[in-house]
C-alpha cells in the first residue's frame, strides 16, 4: 500500500483575480450576478436517504443566501427542484435549490463493481452545460470502503481534477476536499468493509479492532495523498491559471465525531451535514469576498535558513519592491519539490524568497512570488 505522502508545502492559495470582486457591503452582494455552485460527489453529496435529502448542500445554499448571495445550485440532476428542510430541533424551515452531481455508491473513476463520477461527468456533460462558477468535489469514500488500490485512487483523482479544470471556464474555482472518517463496525454498514476483514488469500480472518485500525490508516493515507496532490499542483502550476483555480478543503476537520455526526457509520446525519454546510458557506463566502482561501492544516515546510520546521498558515504579504524575476520562480518551484542543487546554486537568494516574512519557505511564498511577477509585468518597464 502506498505510504502517506507528506505535504511538501502550505496549502494552495488563490494566485490570480477571483471571478467576483470583493463586496463592500450587503447591498453590493444583492446586485451581483447569480453564483452557480456545483457540488460533485458520492452518496454523502447526494444525501443517500430521504431523511437527509439535500445533504450538506442545503446548508451551503441557505448559509450563502442568508449572507445575501444569489445562489444557483447546478448539476447533472435535481435542477428546478426546491424541497423544504425543517430543522427538528429548532423548527426552522427553508427551501433550497437541489441541483447537484452527487451519486450514491460512486467511486472516483469506474472499476468492477463501481460506477465512477468521472464517467458520469463525461456522459452528462453537465460541466460544459452549466458552466459553474464554483465546484466542490468530495469523492473517495467508496474507494476506501472497497480498499481499492491507493496508487490508482490518487491517479484517478488527478485525472478527475484535470477533467473538471479542462471542462469549466477559466474563472471557475475548484475546491477539492478530504473525506470524513468512517465508523465501520456499526451493524448498518458492517458488511460493506469485507475487504478489510480477511487477508488477500482469505486464510486469515481479522478482528473488528484490526479492521478498524486498517480502515483508519487507509483513510488517513487517502486524505494525506489528496492534500499533497493539491500542494504539488500549486507548485508545478504556479505560472498557469490553474494555481488560482485549484484549492483544497478539510471536511475531515469538521466531521470529527463519528458516533454523533454519522447516522450509520458512513453517512452524516443532519448535525454532521449542518457542520459541513456551515464550513463550506464560510469558505465560499470568503472566496467570493476576494479573500485568499485558507484552510488550517498541519504541513511540513522548509525554513528560510534551510533548517526543517513546522509552519502554520499566515496572511500573505507581498513586499512593494523586490528584484524577484521569473528565473527565481522556476528555481523556487524546483527547490520546494526537493531539488537539492537549487539550494546550492541559489543559497544567497533563498532568504529573499520568504515573501510573507514568516520564517518559512513554502507554497504561500511561491504563489506570492507569482503574483509579484505578474504585477511587475503589468507595470511600465516591468
Amino acid at each position: 500500500m502506498k505510504k502517506i505522502i507528506s505535504a511538501v508545502s502550505a496549502l494552495a492559495l488563490a494566485a490570480g483575480t477571483v471571478p467576483y470582486p470583493a463586496f463592500a457591503d450587503d447591498t453590493a452582494k444583492e446586485t451581483q450576478k447569480k453564483v452557480k455552485i456545483m457540488c460533485i460527489g458520492d452518496s454523502i453529496t447526494d444525501g443517500y436517504v430521504p431523511q437527509y435529502e439535500g445533504s450538506y448542500r442545503k446548508f451551503i445554499y441557505h448559509g450563502l443566501t442568508e449572507k445575501g448571495y444569489d445562489i444557483d445550485m447546478v448539476g447533472a440532476k435535481g435542477e428546478g427542484y426546491t424541497p423544504t428542510y425543517t430543522d427538528e430541533s429548532t423548527g426552522e424551515s427553508f427551501e433550497f435549490d437541489n441541483g447537484n452531481t452527487g451519486y450514491s455508491g460512486y467511486a472516483i473513476s469506474a472499476y468492477p463493481g463501481r460506477n465512477g463520477i468521472l464517467e458520469t461527468l463525461k456522459e452528462t456533460n453537465c460541466l460544459a452545460e452549466t458552466k459553474p462558477d464554483i465546484v466542490t468535489l468530495q469523492i473517495g469514500t467508496n474507494n476506501i470502503i472497497d480498499n481499492h488500490d491507493m496508487d490508482e485512487n490518487l491517479k484517478d483523482l488527478e485525472t478527475l481534477i484535470d477533467y473538471i479544470l479542462d471542462n469549466t471556464p477559466e474563472t471557475t474555482a475548484i475546491f477539492v476536499t478530504t473525506i470524513p472518517e468512517l465508523d465501520p463496525n456499526r451493524p448498518e454498514v458492517y458488511d460493506w468493509f469485507g475487504n478489510y476483514r480477511h487477508s488477500a488469500d482469505w486464510q486469515t480472518r481479522y478482528s473488528d479492532e484490526e479492521a478498524l485500525a486498517s480502515i483508519e490508516r487507509t483513510w488517513k493515507i487517502y486524505n494525506a495523498d489528496l492534500v499533497a496532490l493539491i500542494n504539488k499542483r500549486a507548485i508545478n502550476d504556479a505560472m498557469s491559471s490553474t494555481a488560482s483555480r485549484l484549492h483544497y478543503a478539510r471536511i475531515d476537520e469538521v466531521v470529527t465525531d463519528v458516533k454523533t455526526q454519522l447516522f450509520d457509520g458512513v453517512h452524516p446525519n443532519n448535525e454532521g451535514y449542518k457542520a459541513m454546510g456551515a464550513y463550506w458557506a464560510d469558505i465560499l463566502d470568503k472566496y467570493l469576498q476576494g479573500e485568499t482561501p485558507q484552510v488550517p492544516a498541519p504541513v511540513t515546510t522548509t525554513s528560510a535558513s534551510t533548517a526543517p520546521e513546522t509552519s502554520t498558515t499566515t496572511t500573505s504579504v507581498i513586499p512593494e519592491e523586490t528584484d524577484i524575476i521569473v528565473s527565481d520562480l522556476v528555481a523556487f518551484s524546483r527547490y520546494l519539490l526537493g531539488d537539492k542543487a537549487v539550494a546550492e546554486t541559489h543559497a544567497g537568494r533563498l532568504a529573499s524568497y520568504d515573501l510573507n516574512k514568516d520564517g518559512a519557505l513554502d507554497a504561500f511564498d511561491l504563489v506570492n512570488m507569482r503574483k509579484l511577477i505578474i504585477s511587475k509585468a503589468g507595470r511600465p518597464g516591468g
